[in-house]
């Protein structure tokens, strides 16, 4: 186990691919093996058992032949006889074959020179009866072949008959061990297919171990990256490829977190050293306009009012920056207390409505009657989240449209969703929409102007509160921002916790 441990991820690939590559080729070599053995049985077959059959039958067709021969020869040879019997020399033609025969068994070489005998024997039978034909004695000739020649013939084609047999059966059992090999082969082969189908989803497995969970690991934590993770990020151990990449990929991270920390510290501190400077300027912004320093003229004035709307930009910048900078190290702190929720809400309402008369937008508050009427829970925390939301809302929303703010339960969550009918977020703005200074309209588009930082504000609350925000857009047209907080009941000395709330107010 250390040895693949530590052995690099090519070697392993090298020495997987190896195994089911020898597998592979122990079994074709195997089959060869076997076929080509097979195919020597084969040759057997053609060359011996085969071929002795077919010499057999026509020796045994020769030898029936033979004995009508016999008896032709002594009746109607003359006397003396001018020639040999020609039996004589298809027996020396059969003895020549049977001495080529191939002898497959012990009891096949005995038949065989059992043949031989009858033919030595039936040369010396021969021998008397051309005797007795050269004396004139056709009759003796007669009785010879009758009493010793023609049951020497007929014990001969008994012999053959026997020797086929013995062929026949080699042959049999030749067959019948051609079958069993050809068992075993396809039994190995099977063996060797599943061994190889059982390798290959090791190697797959094994591949998929040492790739494809790597890579999803890697994914995950440069995801964690993206969600602000910076202290390894990606779970990957191991001394191969897959883990020297981990391993700097997490120090990719940890600089990254070093230098979203330093940012984040700088962007704090700067913003706290302007904070003082601006304070000085409102407050001389505010002596001259109330003629503390002189009178002014109307011109003054204009000019005034134009310095004091863009340094009242720059404290709203300031203050989103540090807040944003709290949030980002980690430093945002909760004022939980015990809230009226209703209250809460209707002071939201109170400060949105003035927004939505001026800019001639519909504006609705619906509440699920099951609201609790007390929760613990930061109020400062849920109205800055709820007046960014709406204010973004209001933001691009044109005359005439709609906002809604809905407020529900599920269990021990509070679900908010904020639908507004204005211009909508496109597809390729919804990735970016929670990043820092990230505006989804150009200028000329919005009715107000924004700081891009409202709803990275927001995410950020609300994921430090262990809540979930969402968006999409709205039906048919719009955009709806949902987010999911967890909240503390408060359960009154009754057990009671039902609201007293209406479903709908305007």
């Amino acid at each position: 186990m250390n040895f693949w441990k530590g052995m690099k991820l090519r070697g392993k690939a090298l020495f997987l691919s190896a195994a089911l590559l020898s597998i592979i080729l122990f079994s074709n070599l195997y089959a060869i093996f076997s076929l080509y053995h097979i195919h020597l049985v084969f040759l057997g077959l053609k060359d011996r058992t085969v071929g002795g059959m077919m010499s057999v039958s026509r020796l045994q067709h020769d030898v029936a032949g033979a004995l009508p021969d016999e008896k032709r020869f002594l009746f109607f040879s003359t006397l003396p006889p001018s020639a040999p019997s020609p039996v004589l020399a298809d027996l020396d033609r059969m003895s020549r074959v049977i001495r080529s025969l191939p002898a497959p068994t012990d009891h096949a070489a005995f038949l065989e020179k059992a043949c031989l005998t009858d033919v030595d024997q039936y040369r010396e039978i021969n021998q008397d009866e051309m005797k007795a034909l050269r004396e004139g004695k056709r009759d003796k000739a007669l009785r010879i072949s009758q009493t010793r020649s023609g049951p020497l013939l007929i014990h001969f084609a008994s012999l053959l008959q026997d020797l086929r047999l013995e062929f026949n059966a080699d042959l049999e059992r030749t067959i019948d061990a051609m079958t069993r090999e050809q068992e075993k082969m396809m039994i190995v082969s099977v063996e060797f297919s599943a061994v190889g189908i059982l390798l290959v989803l090791i190697l797959l497995w094994a591949f998929s171990s040492l790739i494809l969970s790597p890579v999803l690991r890697l994914i995950e934590g440069t995801k964690r990256i993206s969600e602000g993770v910076f202290i390894d990020p990606v779970r990957v151990t191991g001394t191969d490829e897959m883990g020297d990449l981990a391993r700097a990929l997490n120090e990719m991270a940890r600089k990254l977190g070093d230098l979203s920390r330093m940012k984040s510290e700088f962007v704090t501190i700067a913003s706290h050293e302007l904070r003082t400077p601006l304070t000085s300027i409102r407050g001389f912004l505010s002596m001259l306009n109330r003629g503390k320093l002189g009178p002014l003229t109307p011109e003054q004035q204009n000019g005034l009012a134009i310095v004091q709307e863009e340094v009242d930009h720059l404290v709203e910048l300031v203050n989103g920056l540090l807040d944003l900078g709290r949030i980002e190290s980690g430093q945002v702190r909760f004022d939980i207390q015990e809230v009226d929720l209703l209250a809460l809400l209707n002071r939201i309402r109170s400060r949105q409505e003035a927004m939505a008369e001026q800019g001639n937008i519909t504006f609705r508050l619906i509440l699920d009657p099951e609201l609790p009427p007390k929760i613990r829970t930061d109020p400062g925390k849920v109205a800055q989240i709820l007046d960014n939301l709406l204010g973004n809302a209001f933001k691009f929303t044109p005359a005439g449209g709609e906002v809604e703010l809905e407020v529900s339960r599920k269990d021990c969550q509070l679900e908010i969703e904020v639908r507004d009918t204005g211009i909508g977020i496109t597809q390729e703005s919804l990735p970016f929409l929670f990043e820092k200074f990230y505006q989804v309209a150009p200028f000329n588009n919005r009715t107000r102007e924004g700081l891009g930082l409202g709803l990275a504000i927001t995410r950020g609350i609300v994921l430090n509160m262990e809540g979930e925000i969402h968006v999409r857009p709205n039906t048919p047209r719009g955009t709806v921002f949902r987010v999911t907080l967890p909240f503390q009941p408060v359960v009154s000395e009754d057990g009671s916790t039902s609201p007293e709330t209406g479903k709908e107010s305007s």
